[in-house]
């Protein structure tokens, strides 16, 4: 039952996501282009990525949660991985075309020569902030809702968009703060150079996503804690347990893969050692909620000056 819930949070979340993506959008361009204020037609844009990843991520979740088969035996975990990079990728993409836009606002088209923007009317600015609160508002609700949904599933997608989102509730609230100033000063000159530092921050906010879908493409350890907990389970649940090598973990998806050799002395049984690997693959498990794909091999002798001999040997044979 916790599987199952565990599994569809992602979906509501992403789907959820995707529909209030595509309200902000309508609601963005609408005042955008009927006031001419660049920073909310550039918030009009990100939101327009926000609908495109939030879709895509739809279709990721769906493919991610799908069982093992023949032709993936351990899983489609890593489309997490492959949205999240997909995400971070996209969002550059808006920072850039924000920056553009902030840049030629300064600019006289044709002879690119630099010139102050024409000042937004009153009643534009009145339309502009209006639609931000809208925007502030409706994108505070909704990453309450993400952070919730991250409690319910280890999903990077959802933890992916709830960082997203929360980085477009701070620019935002500083787009509103802009047009704020806009309307008390006057000085129109901060609408395009406001939205260069929005541009900076979204590209910023990029990077930890880039990071993590990446980490996960190319099979990165899970965290530091959580990999010596399983060492130090391993290794002292049993006094029959000698030494334990060549563990490796790597995550894809809501699934954490874990292997490595336990090393028993010679005269146990094998019945025996298999039920203290179950018991330790049991502890293992206990350590984090999330789906496990455990492999234990069990060692009569430590064979890890030969393991890593092998291991060695292949690495000379590719170079």
């Amino acid at each position: 039952m916790d599987s199952a819930l565990s599994r569809s949070a992602p979906r509501k979340a992403t789907l959820v996501a995707s529909m209030v993506a595509l309200l902000l959008i309508l609601v963005k361009l609408f005042v955008g282009l009927s006031t001419g204020a660049v920073v909310v037609l550039a918030s009009a844009v990100d939101s327009m990525l926000d609908f495109l990843v939030s879709s895509f991520n739809v279709y990721a979740v769906r493919s991610a949660e799908r069982p093992s088969d023949q032709t993936y035996n351990y899983g489609r975990g890593k489309m997490e991985g492959v949205a999240a990079f997909s995400e971070g990728l996209f969002i550059l993409a808006s920072a850039l075309y924000i920056l553009r836009q902030a840049i030629f606002k300064f600019l006289t088209p044709g002879t690119f020569r630099f010139h102050l923007p024409k000042a937004i009317p009153t009643a534009g600015l009145t339309w502009a902030m209006a639609a931000m609160a809208f925007s502030l508002l409706i994108t505070a609700a909704l990453v309450a809702y993400l952070k919730k949904r991250a409690e319910e599933s280890p999903s990077l997608i959802i933890r992916a968009d709830t960082l997203h989102y929360q980085t477009d509730l701070l620019s935002n609230g500083g787009i509103l703060v802009a047009l704020l100033l806009i309307r008390l000063t006057g000085w129109a000159w901060l609408d395009p150079a406001i939205a260069v530092g929005v541009s900076l921050f979204v590209a910023r906010a990029a990077i930890p996503l880039l990071r993590k879908g990446l980490a996960m493409l190319l099979d990165r350890a899970l965290e530091e804690g959580l990999v010596e907990n399983i060492r130090k389970i391993a290794e002292s649940h049993s006094h029959r347990v000698s030494n334990v090598h060549e563990l490796k973990t790597r995550r894809s998806g809501d699934t954490n893969l874990v292997e490595f050799h336990l090393v028993f002395d010679e005269n146990i049984k094998l019945r025996e050692a298999h039920q203290i690997a179950d018991e330790i693959e049991m502890r293992v498990r206990a350590l984090e909620k999330a789906r496990w794909i455990i492999n234990i091999h069990l060692d009569p002798v430590d064979d890890s000056h030969r393991d890593q001999k092998l291991a060695k040997q292949g690495l000379e044979d590719r170079e």
